[in-house]
């Protein structure tokens, strides 16, 4: 006989459970609700006050800048005291962080686009107004890279001649762009004798730090300094170093070192090697032909295409046997190249080549060609 009244009860207990479950599967979604809408809330809250502390500087910036610039104008035309005056004035206007920051930047503008007395207005202002103390603070070792970084360029730029020790420290920072703007900072500053960091630097100096440096060089006529160690350079066991030197002796003419050179070009270093026969090519003197001929052999292909190309211009009479040797080599550009610079360099050389069209049609005919169209 069926139990009815236990069967009721655990039917009874399976309602309960069920409604029990309802119930708490609702209390649980409206709190995952609840969770999500609070989380929502806190996102539209963090954008809508980032975008209006954003809003807030930018207005707050274009505030500063439109009192900035007619301050700096007047100081530029007007005379001392009336300086003095507008002097007091921006010492009012930049109180706050933010406000010295963009007087840096709008000083460091004013200097670069005016030369002479006005630029040393701006020079002057940067310390009367201790802006140097914010770039100085911005490269204690401490302090971020990228902050490093433009307190260095702010510094160099405002002719801070002081700092110079302060942004040689620098000079070998395992940072690339910290140790780029020490580099470039301290030959801003003092020229040639700035170029001590490659004593001991042992980063490499990309090929862009190098034009960069050239182009700092450039600004100081005066070179005596250069001679001073740029033999060690040369032997310095930074590859990019010695690279740098060599360019160094092609760009201002330095002929004293030519056998030096002559050594690089048996360095371990592809990139020493080309650079080093660039720069016999570009201190050329009478025995410079000889020279790039007797090396050919132990050249890299490339190497080889460009003492072929400087031959062209410089070889004489005298090199037209061991270029005309050169016909016989394997590859047809060498061929070519060497064709071409014995045309040029000899008088017999178009008739050599024509003989040999004649002899070994393939490739000469078509090298002839190109020689006669290129004439």
């Amino acid at each position: 006989m069926v139990d009815w009244t236990c069967l009721l009860f655990d039917t009874n207990k399976l309602v309960t459970v069920a409604i029990l479950e309802r119930i708490l599967n609702q209390e649980i979604l409206m709190t995952i609700t609840l969770i999500l809408l609070a989380g929502l809330l806190l996102v539209v809250i963090a954008v809508y006050s980032i975008l209006y502390q954003k809003k807030r500087n930018h207005f707050k910036i274009d505030g500063i800048k439109k009192q900035l610039e007619p301050l700096l104008s007047s100081i530029i035309i007007e005379d001392s005291m009336a300086s003095k005056k507008i002097l007091a004035k921006l010492a009012s206007l930049i109180r706050e962080p933010l406000a010295k920051q963009l007087c840096i930047d709008e000083l460091i503008q004013c200097k670069q686009n005016y030369s002479g007395e006005a630029g040393e207005k701006m020079v002057h202002l940067y310390s009367e107004l201790e802006l140097k103390n914010i770039s100085l603070k911005k490269i204690k070792p401490n302090k971020p890279w990228y902050s490093i970084a433009r307190g260095i360029q702010e510094l160099y730029l405002m002719e801070q001649r002081d700092c110079y020790d302060s942004i040689m420290h620098y000079a070998n920072s395992k940072h690339d762009f910290v140790r780029m703007e020490a580099q470039i900072g301290v030959l801003h500053l003092i020229g040639f004798k700035g170029l001590k960091f490659l004593d001991y630097v042992s980063f490499p100096l990309t090929e862009w730090q190098q034009m960069k440096l050239l182009e700092q060089l450039k600004l100081f006529p005066e070179k005596t300094e250069l001679n001073f160690k740029i033999s060690e350079w040369l032997n310095s066991k930074n590859e990019t170093v010695i690279v740098f030197a060599l360019r160094l002796l092609e760009e201002y003419q330095q002929l004293g070192l030519t056998n030096t050179i002559h050594t690089c070009l048996y360095h371990s270093s592809s990139q020493v090697r080309t650079q080093s026969l660039k720069t016999l090519i570009g201190l050329e003197d009478n025995d410079t032909p000889s020279l790039l001929l007797s090396y050919f052999k132990d050249a890299s292909f490339q190497d080889k295409i460009i003492i072929l190309d400087a031959l062209k211009t410089m070889a004489t009479e005298f090199e037209s046997e061991k270029l005309e040797a050169l016909l016989d080599d394997n590859d047809n550009t060498i061929k070519l190249k060497a064709a071409s610079a014995l045309v040029s360099s000899s008088k017999n050389g178009i008739h050599i080549l024509k003989e040999r069209s004649i002899q070994q049609p393939i490739p000469f005919q078509g090298i002839l060609q190109h020689i006669i169209s290129m004439s």
